[in-house]
């Protein structure tokens, strides 16, 4: 399953007049997502916060708004100007979240968060992808804040497919009895907390 940034460049123009609409598949509870995991963050001021796969910058925003310290990356040239071009107190960079952060980026954060973003990797990525920021870029007291498409079980998953055809890709969607083992295996033990019919967030490390 191919995951291109040229699939996304397109996007940007229309991306938050899709999300801001809220209707069925897949961005049910979009607006309700991302206050969730900002409330969960329960952020200081000043404390200094990633996005993975920012898109145009509305998770980052909220965090800033709440006087915290923002850097974004994401591997669409095109989402990270219209970001850009929202939100000029916040860094934004372009670089996909599987590499190394860029050079100007500080190491270690307070809270790392992510939105509609690792729906696109395979259980084995995620889990490797996730190993990797909490040991390399999360402070030892920070929180790491996960807000995704994600289902209980195959059977909850195809109902919605079913449900939703017109809207539907096949993605790697998280499949929590499957994927929540799997993630206590590796060191990875998160709550979850459902917020519409399709998504929900898992938190590590609050």
């Amino acid at each position: 399953m191919e995951f291109n940034p040229e699939l996304f460049d397109p996007w940007a123009a229309h991306y938050d007049e899709e999300v801001a609409a809220e209707s069925g598949f897949p961005f049910a509870g979009y607006s309700d997502l991302l206050k969730a995991i900002v409330e969960a963050a329960d952020p200081n001021p000043d404390e200094s916060v990633l996005d993975l796969g920012c898109g145009t910058g509305n998770l980052s925003a909220m965090f800033s708004i709440s006087g915290c310290k923002v850097w974004g990356i994401d591997f669409s040239q095109k989402m990270i100007e219209k970001a850009q071009d929202k939100f000029p107190d916040v860094t934004f960079a372009k670089t996909d979240v599987r590499d190394p952060l860029p050079p100007i980026f500080p190491k270690s954060y307070d809270l790392i968060v992510s939105a509609y973003v690792f729906h696109h990797f395979p259980i084995e990525e995620k889990i490797i992808q996730l190993q990797k920021y909490k040991k390399d870029h999360l402070s030892p007291s920070g929180r790491m804040i996960i807000g995704d498409l994600m289902f209980p079980n195959d059977l909850v998953l195809q109902e919605i497919q079913n449900q939703y055809a017109d809207t539907w890709d096949d993605e790697y969607y998280w499949i929590l009895d499957h994927d929540n083992p799997l993630l206590r295996k590796a060191g990875l033990d998160g709550a979850v907390k459902q917020i519409s019919f399709c998504a929900s967030m898992i938190w590590f490390g609050l």
